[in-house]
C-alpha cells in the first residue's frame, strides 16, 4: 500500500509539471502502445521474418559435407522515375520514389545480412526510364586531339566513310524499303549514329543525362553501399592500383584526377554483376540506340559476358540488341533478315560473341579451373623464333602437330541468361507460384515485346548449346514468377548424322527448364515482389566433369517480400479505428455525471482540486444566524457589512437553541491571527462548535476577488454599491467540449506515433 501510495503520488507530481500528460488514460496509453508495435511490424519485422523464412537450410538438399555457392537473383528493380507514372503531382511522385527505394534497400540489405550469398546477379532493367534520357554531349574534338587519338589508334578516320559504305549497300538490296527513314538520313547526309533521338515526340527531352546520373547514384546507395552489401562487417578499402589520367579526356572534360582502383578486405568478397540490360535500359529492337547502349556499357559493363560461379558457366546476352535482327512488327509477324540490314550495328555484336562461344567458353573455363588443378591447366605459349616456311622439316612437324589429337575441352555446366524470355506457345502455364494470370502474353508494343521471337529463340539456344549443354535458363522483364520447360532438337557440334551419305549434325532432343523471376520492386504491378535464391554444388575434376555420383547440380527457391501495400492498408485501417474509439473516447469525458469519477482519470490524471470558502454570518442579540440563515427555518439571507471587524461571540455549552460559534474575518486583515474577544471563554470550550469550513481557492479566476464576493452567499448577488463586476466568458456548449476533447486525444496519440514512425523511416 505504502510503495502505491508512493507512486501515485509521484505520479500526481509528474502531470502537475508536464501539462501534456494530464491527458493520459488508459484509452489514450492502449491507443499508443497499438500504434509504436503496429508501426515496429510494419516496418521492421515483417521484413526480417520474410527474409528469414528463406534460409537455405530450409529448402536446400544438399549431402551432409557439400560446400554450395550461394547465389540471388534479382530483376526488374526499375527505379521510379518520372517516366513511371507521369500523370502523378509532385508530393505524390516523391513519395513513390522514397517508398520504393526504401523497400527495396531494406529487402538488399537483410539479404547480405541474413543469407549472405556468395554472387548476386541483376537480370535487367535496372531503371525505368533509362532509355529516354539523353545522354550529356561531349565537347568537340580539337584537330591536335583528333590526330592523337588516330595516332594511338583509339580513332580511325575511316570509319565514317564505312558506315556509309555499309549503308549505301542496305539501300541497294530488293528489300530496301525496309530501311527507316532515319536510315535514309544517314546514308545521304553522313548523320551520326550515336546522335541521340529522343523517343516519343521528345516528350522525355528536357530530363536530359542529369535524371540518368541521379538515378545511377539511387541505384549505387541502394545495391553498391558497403554497409548494404556487407552490413555486419567491417570492411576495409585499400589501393591496388593507380591508373594515370589520360591527357586527351581531361582536354575533352575529364576531372583531372587519378583514376584509382581498389581491392577489399575484410571478410568474404561478394561479387555483384549488373551488366545484362533490360529494354527499359536500351530499348528494344531497332529501338536501341548506340549512344544510350555506350553509356550503359561504361558504367555496368558489357551486356554480353560469360562468368564462372559456383562450378556453372554463366552465359549473359544482351536480349533487346539481339532482337534487332528479329522482332515483330505491328502485324504480329516476325520481320524478315533481311528488313534488319539497317540494324547492323545494333545486333551484329551480341551474334558475333553467339558465334565465337564454341572457344570462349572453353578458354573461361579453363582459366576458373586453374584454381583447382593449376598443372593440368597451364598455358602454353608459342616459341619466339623465325622459321622459313618452305623449310621441309618445318612443314613436317606442322603435319605432326595437326594429326595429335586434341584434348577435350573443359565444361561447365551451362546457364544462359536473358532479359527477355525466350518463345513459348500462348498460354503456357507458368505454375501454381504465379501472381497474376496463368502465363506470358506474347505481345509487343512501344519499346518493349513480352517474349523473343520463335525463331531468335531457337537460334539463341542452339549457339549457346555449341558450348556445352544448357541446363538452365533464367530471364526477367514480366515481373511476375514464371517457371516452364522448353523442348528443343538442337544438333550437337562434333557428331555427324546415323544416316549414310548424310554430312549434317546428329540432334539431341533436349528439355530446358526457364524460370522469370519476380520483380523486386513492390511498384511494379505485382503485390508480392520477390527474388530468386540458386544453389550451386558441383564438385568437378580437371576437365570440369562432376565427381562422384552425377546429381542436379542447381536448386532453386522463390523467396517472396512484403506486401508494402498491404501494409499500408493496415495503418489505415487502424486509424479508421483509432477515430471512433477517441470519439467515443470525448463522448464519455463530456456526458458522464459530474460526481461520478472516470477510472480513467482516477488513475492517470490529477485530483480536482476541492473549492473551499470561509462561512459568513454574523451575530444578533436573540442567538446566531450561522451561514447567513436564522436557525428558526427563516429563508431570508443576511447582509455582510464590508470591512467589518473581526468579532466573536460565544454562548454557552448547554445553549438549549443548538447555536453554534461564529467567525468573521476584515478582508483588510486576513492573514492577521484571530483571537476570541476578552469576555470569552476558553476555547476549549467551544470545541465542536464551529461550523463546517468552506475554503476558497485563491487561484480561481472567478474567486480571486474578495470584494467582488462580499455578500455573496448561495447564489445571490451582492448589492454592495462599490463591488467589482468582471465580463465573463461564454460556457462553451457540450458539442464544442466534445469536438476540444476528440481533437486534444487525437494529438496525444499521435505525436508519439509519428515521432516513432519518422525514426523508423529515417534510420532503416
Amino acid at each position: 500500500m505504502r510503495l502505491h501510495h508512493v507512486a501515485q503520488q509521484q505520479l500526481r507530481r509528474l502531470t502537475h509539471r508536464y501539462a501534456l500528460s494530464r491527458r493520459l488514460s488508459i484509452t489514450t496509453t492502449l491507443l499508443i502502445l497499438l500504434w509504436l508495435y503496429t508501426l515496429y511490424w510494419g516496418e521492421r519485422s515483417v521484413f526480417k521474418s520474410h527474409i528469414q523464412a528463406c534460409d537455405w537450410s530450409s529448402w536446400e538438399q544438399w549431402p551432409q559435407e557439400a560446400a554450395p555457392h550461394h547465389l540471388v537473383f534479382i530483376a526488374d528493380p526499375q527505379l521510379v522515375d518520372p517516366h513511371t507514372y507521369p500523370g502523378r503531382p509532385w508530393p505524390l511522385s516523391t513519395l513513390t520514389e522514397q517508398y520504393t527505394d526504401q523497400y527495396m534497400s531494406r529487402n538488399f540489405r537483410l539479404i547480405n545480412e541474413h543469407l549472405d550469398p556468395d554472387s548476386i546477379v541483376f537480370l535487367g532493367d535496372l531503371f525505368d526510364g533509362g532509355r529516354d534520357w539523353g545522354p550529356d554531349k561531349a565537347k568537340r574534338l580539337k584537330t591536335s586531339q583528333r590526330r592523337h587519338l588516330e595516332n594511338i589508334g583509339v580513332l580511325a578516320p575511316q570509319d565514317e566513310k564505312r558506315i556509309m559504305e555499309t549503308y549505301r549497300a542496305a539501300l541497294s538490296r530488293p528489300h530496301a524499303n525496309s530501311i527507316t527513314k532515319a536510315d535514309h538520313n544517314i546514308a545521304r547526309n553522313g548523320e551520326d549514329l550515336k546522335a541521340f533521338k529522343p523517343g516519343e515526340n521528345g516528350r522525355w527531352e528536357k530530363w536530359g543525362g542529369k535524371q540518368w546520373y541521379k538515378d545511377l547514384d539511387r541505384f549505387a546507395k541502394i545495391f553498391y553501399d558497403p554497409a548494404q552489401l556487407y552490413p555486419n562487417s567491417e570492411r576495409t578499402l585499400f589501393a591496388a592500383y593507380d591508373v594515370p589520367a589520360d591527357a586527351t579526356s581531361i582536354e575533352n572534360g575529364g576531372s583531372d584526377v587519378a583514376s584509382q582502383e581498389y581491392a577489399t578486405q575484410g571478410g568474404k568478397a561478394r561479387q555483384v554483376i549488373s551488366s545484362l540490360p533490360g529494354n527499359h535500359d536500351l530499348g528494344f529492337g531497332a529501338g536501341v540506340q548506340l549512344v544510350v547502349r555506350d553509356r550503359f556499357e561504361s558504367h555496368f559493363g558489357p551486356g554480353n559476358r560469360i562468368d564462372v560461379l559456383g562450378n556453372h558457366t554463366f552465359v549473359s546476352v544482351d536480349g533487346p540488341s539481339l532482337s534487332a535482327r528479329s522482332q515483330y512488327m505491328s502485324n504480329g509477324w516476325e520481320n524478315e533478315a533481311d528488313h534488319s540490314a539497317g540494324t547492323t550495328h545494333l545486333w551484329e555484336p551480341s551474334m558475333d560473341f553467339l558465334e565465337d562461344l564454341g572457344t570462349s567458353v572453353p578458354r573461361v573455363t579453363s582459366d576458373a579451373l586453374k584454381k583447382y588443378y593449376p598443372e593440368q591447366h597451364s598455358s602454353k605459349g608459342w616459341l619466339h623464333e623465325v622459321t622459313d616456311p618452305r623449310d621441309p622439316n618445318q612443314q613436317a612437324r606442322e603435319r605432326e602437330l595437326d594429326e595429335v589429337p586434341q584434348k577435350r575441352k573443359p565444361q561447365l555446366p551451362l546457364i544462359l541468361l536473358s532479359h527477355v524470355p525466350l518463345f513459348r506457345n500462348p498460354d503456357t502455364e507458368c505454375g501454381p507460384l504465379r501472381e497474376s494470370g496463368h502465363a506470358i502474353r506474347v505481345n509487343m508494343g512501344y519499346q518493349y515485346q513480352n517474349v523473343l521471337t520463335h525463331s531468335l529463340s531457337r537460334e539463341l539456344v542452339t549457339k549457346v548449346s555449341a558450348a556445352g549443354e544448357v541446363a538452365m535458363i533464367f530471364s526477367g522483364d514480366d515481373h511476375d514468377y514464371c517457371d516452364i520447360t522448353h523442348r528443343y532438337n538442337i544438333a550437337i557440334p562434333g557428331t555427324r548424322s546415323y544416316f549414310p551419305n548424310d554430312d549434317s549434325l546428329k540432334a539431341k532432343f533436349q528439355h530446358i527448364r526457364e524460370i522469370s523471376v519476380k520483380s523486386f520492386s513492390w511498384a511494379m504491378g505485382v503485390r508480392k515482389p520477390g527474388f530468386m535464391l540458386v544453389s550451386l554444388w558441383n564438385p568437378v575434376d580437371a576437365q570440369g566433369n562432376t565427381i562422384g555420383t552425377p546429381l542436379p547440380t542447381i536448386q532453386t527457391h522463390l523467396c517472396l517480400l512484403p506486401d508494402q501495400l498491404s501494409t499500408f492498408i493496415d495503418y489505415a485501417l487502424l486509424f479508421l479505428l483509432t477515430l471512433p474509439v477517441l470519439l467515443i473516447y470525448a463522448l464519455v469525458q463530456v456526458f458522464r455525471p459530474a460526481d461520478t469519477a472516470s477510472p480513467d482519470d482516477t488513475l492517470l490524471t490529477p485530483l480536482t482540486p476541492i473549492k473551499m470558502s470561509l462561512p459568513r454570518f454574523q451575530i444578533e442579540e436573540d442567538g446566531i444566524i450561522a451561514n447567513g440563515f436564522s436557525p428558526s427555518g427563516g429563508a431570508k439571507p443576511i447582509r455582510h457589512q464590508r470591512g467589518a471587524s473581526t468579532s466573536t461571540s460565544t454562548h454557552s455549552r448547554n445553549h438549549s437553541d443548538g447555536s453554534h460559534l461564529g467567525v468573521q474575518r476584515s478582508y483588510n486583515a486576513r492573514t492577521r491571527s484571530v483571537s476570541p474577544p476578552h469576555n470569552s471563554g476558553p476555547l476549549i470550550d467551544k470545541a465542536g462548535f464551529y461550523p463546517q469550513v468552506k475554503w476558497i481557492d485563491p487561484a480561481d479566476e472567478d474567486d480571486s476577488d474578495e470584494e467582488s464576493n462580499v455578500g455573496t452567499d448561495a447564489g445571490w448577488p451582492a448589492d454592495d454599491s462599490q463591488a467589482k463586476w468582471k465580463w465573463r466568458r461564454r460556457t462553451p456548449g457540450r458539442a464544442r467540449k466534445v469536438l476540444e476533447e476528440f481533437a486534444f486525444s487525437l494529438f496525444v496519440v499521435a505525436v508519439p506515433g509519428g515521432l516513432w514512425y519518422f525514426y523508423l523511416v529515417s534510420y532503416g
